[in-house]
């Protein structure tokens, strides 16, 4: 008797970490994250650099 109700608080627990995990997470719209790249390409002999183009979130 005891070891069953051992599993069930256990079985317990774990469905209420996993639905925990499961929600979804809240973002601010104010995002302090993205990625930036530039691209780098050989016009005769000198290398030429791009603007910066930015994706995802632009930080504040």
């Amino acid at each position: 008797m005891r070891r069953g109700l051992l599993i069930l608080f256990a079985c317990a627990c774990l469905v209420l970490l996993l639905a925990a995990a499961s929600a979804p997470a809240k973002r601010s719209e104010d995002c302090t994250w993205g990625a930036s790249s530039v691209m780098v390409e050989d016009v005769n002999g000198q290398f030429v650099q791009s603007q910066p183009v930015t994706s995802g979130c632009i930080p504040r």
